[in-house]
């Protein structure tokens, strides 16, 4: 399952950087190019690590492409945090993000697990 999980990732690659969804003028193939990239996130398994959660950063639209961001949000989330390094690495991966939305969503859902630790 590790090779499948690298193969979507490969795929994602060639897939590229997430278009901002257009409601209005969205065409079949646009939608048809969303659910390309909900398959093949599916097929990541949970908990990630760093690289992959850099890897899913880099797909991410800089505002909104019909929910595939929470997706990726929700899949970051997973990344394991047992000490001091893994938490340096993680803040530095999410001060990464290049989706202020999903940024600060991820700030909020860091600040809420320090406090609850």
């Amino acid at each position: 399952s590790d090779l499948k999980m690298r193969n979507a990732l490969e795929k994602l690659k060639l897939l590229g950087k997430m278009p901002n969804e257009d409601l209005d003028n969205d065409s079949q193939d646009i939608l048809d190019l969303s659910n390309k990239y909900r398959k093949l996130l599916m097929q990541i398994e949970e908990p990630i690590s760093i690289e992959t959660g850099y890897a899913l950063l880099s797909f991410l639209p800089s505002k909104r492409f019909y929910g595939l961001e929470f997706e990726i949000l929700s899949k970051i989330e997973t990344i394991e945090l047992n000490n001091e390094e893994q938490m340096n690495s993680y803040e530095n991966l999410i001060n990464s993000c290049p989706n202020e939305e999903i940024r600060d969503n991820l700030i909020v859902g860091y600040e809420n697990w320090k406090e609850d630790c």
